[in-house]
Order: C-alpha cells, then structure tokens, then sequence
C-alpha cells in the first residue's frame, strides 16, 4: 500500500469546497448522530454487530452441548457454513446494490433492510430444529442474508456524509456499533443462566435483526433520497 498508494496533488481536497479548517475530533459524531439515514445505519450495525458477537461467541457452545460435538467440530461448523453462504451473499448483494442504486439510491438501504429481515427468520430456527443438516441450512440461510446488509455499510454511509469526514463518519459508526456488540456475550449468558440453555437467546436475536430491517426500510423511504441529494449538492 505503501508504494502503490499515491497522493492526490497539493490543494483543495475533494467535498471540501465550503469548509474552512481541519475536520474536529467530534465532526464524525455530530454528523453521524444529525443526519437521519446515517444514524440509521450505525444503529443497524449495532444490531448487526451485537447478533454476530453473541452467535460467534456461543453457537458452538451451543453445538456442543445440545449436540455433542467436539471443540474442534462445533468452531468449524458454527462459523464454516455461514462464511460459505456470506461468500456467495456479498457478491450477489454488492452487484444489485450497485445496479439498483444507480437508478435510486435509497435502494442501498432497502437491500440492507430485507437481509436484516430475511437473516432475522433463520434465527429462531436454530434453537428449535433438532436435524444438523437443518441446522446447518439454518447457519447458511443466515449468512447469506447478512451479507446484504454488510455489502453496503460504507456504501449508505458516504452516500450520506461528506466526502471530507468519511473517515471520521466511519469511525464513528465503528465504535459505536462495537461498543454495543461488545454487551453480546454478556447478556446472552444473562439468559442462558435464567432459562438453563441457549435455545431462548435464537428467538431473541431474531427480533433485534427484524427490528432493525423495518427500521432501515422506513428511513430509506422517508430520509435517504434526502440526505443524499444534501450531501451531493456540497
């Protein structure tokens, strides 16, 4: 990167005609946390974050114990089978994304807000089938379905922001949703230790995910289109 990166000439930087000074330490937030699709999208990768943590941190517990696999077995399968789909969803979901956005650009959103809802049915699945390959179908439905959200996290969030804070923007949002994801492990043995097995938490994660697909779904139809064209026009 090093040898292969190159400079942009000496002057005005891009998207920062208008703007007087160096970006602040708190720029990123102010606009993150004022601009209604941004915020939509880091509250959406906190929920995202927070359902990825808890599933990496305890499915394979959750194979062990409920299927008694090896340590060895339960890390390959709790993490093989949704990386394989994921693969395959990112691809899919960053080629319509592209294709559908140049036409509207909330499409971006839309698309992450229906693999929210979409990842959000498989969830409470895997808590009740008592079939591996069932289960498994379940990991890999998931997966796939995530993908479309996290093909366009960066996408949405520079649509919406300006081209001089991307990286502030970014940072912001990033904090934000690992600092909510980082409470994953924590509550979900919270629940564990009150119902006696992880077969609660499932159902649980689901709503979270669905919850935040409607909520990306609404901003996109009332703010993206906004935003956007406010921060295009800079």
């Amino acid at each position: 990167m090093a040898v292969r990166l190159k400079d942009l000439p000496r002057g005005e930087m891009p998207g920062q005609a208008g703007h007087d000074g160096k970006p602040g330490i708190l720029d990123g937030f102010k606009t993150v946390f004022t601009t209604p699709t941004a915020l939509m999208v880091t509250l959406g990768f906190c929920g995202f974050i927070f359902v990825i943590t808890g599933y990496m941190t305890w499915v394979p517990t959750f194979l062990q114990e409920n299927f008694g696999q090896s340590g060895a077995q339960a890390g390959l399968n709790s993490m093989l089978w949704t990386y394989v789909a994921a693969f395959a969803g990112v691809l899919i979901a960053g080629t319509l994304s592209d294709k559908w956005a140049a036409k509207d650009p909330k499409k971006r959103m839309v698309i992450q807000g229906a693999g929210l809802i979409l990842g959000a049915a498989f969830l409470p699945f895997m808590g009740s089938v008592r079939s591996l390959w069932l289960l498994y179908l379940c990991f890999a439905g998931w997966g796939f379905f995530r993908a479309f959200f996290d093909a366009n996290i960066y996408a949405v969030l520079y649509d919406v922001t300006p081209e001089r804070l991307h990286a502030s923007c970014s940072s912001a949002m990033i904090m934000t949703g690992f600092a909510v994801g980082a409470t994953a492990p924590y509550v979900l043995a919270v629940i564990k230790e009150s119902t006696g097995s992880l077969n609660a938490t499932f159902p649980i994660l689901g709503v979270i995910w669905l919850i935040c697909g409607l909520a990306c779904l609404w901003v996109s139809a009332k703010f993206y289109n906004r935003d956007y064209t406010k921060t295009n026009k800079r």
